[in-house]
């Protein structure tokens, strides 16, 4: 058996390989927070929307945010594997947004942007929860 194939070469490798897996994954629980932190802004906005000039405005920087964090995650060398938990977050994320925008707010909240912000924070649950989980996995 050579030096590098031994058992404890082997285990020191992947303690080192692991460790870089953890830094270089610290981007994802920063990007959840950030999307939940935006999700809070967008859904505070909503109420402010009064013309069509403004609608498109919205439109155009949630499609902006869009684009901007799928690039941003795309570069990234580390990513999560699991399509089943980033399944469940998004779900969640959407019925909620969904939910909030298209009935609660509407129905009760009617144009104060702080009960909207307030919803949001609510809307913006999954993706905090994702940021929590996310930050379990890569501290050292």
């Amino acid at each position: 058996m050579s030096d590098d194939t031994t058992p404890a070469a082997m285990w020191g490798q992947a303690e080192q390989v692991q460790a870089r897996m953890r830094r270089g994954g610290r981007w994802y629980p920063v990007m959840m927070t950030a999307y939940g932190v935006v999700t809070i802004g967008l859904v505070a906005w909503i109420p402010l929307l009064r013309s069509t000039r403004a609608g498109v405005a919205f439109a155009l920087v949630v499609v902006a945010w869009a684009v901007v964090i799928f690039w941003w995650k795309h570069r990234q060398d580390v990513r999560p594997v699991s399509r089943r938990d980033t399944r469940v977050w998004v779900v969640s994320w959407v019925v909620l947004y969904v939910a909030g925008v298209s009935w609660f707010g509407p129905t009760y909240l009617d144009r104060s942007v702080g009960w909207w912000a307030l919803m949001g924070v609510v809307v913006a649950v999954p993706a905090f929860a994702e940021a929590i989980r996310g930050w379990a996995r890569v501290r050292s």
